[in-house]
């Protein structure tokens, strides 16, 4: 029987969640929170889920906070 395969999952271009990530890592230095609060998997997830980086900040912010 032959193997399955995933078929592969659309998603946003790579390029746009890196400048994503870098305006959120902006956003964040000027709060004094560094990045690296959430785990990479959590980031891609608030990306996906179409976060502005504005309120991905906020979110880890508060989470850096617990």
């Amino acid at each position: 029987m032959a193997r399955k395969t995933r078929a592969e999952q659309p998603g946003p271009p790579p390029a746009a969640y890196a400048e994503w990530k870098r305006h959120v890592a902006a956003l964040l230095e000027r709060k004094g929170v560094w990045s690296g609060v959430l785990r990479e998997k959590r980031w891609r997830d608030l990306f996906i889920a179409g976060i502005t980086p504005e309120q991905a900040a906020d979110r880890a912010d508060v989470e850096a906070g617990q």
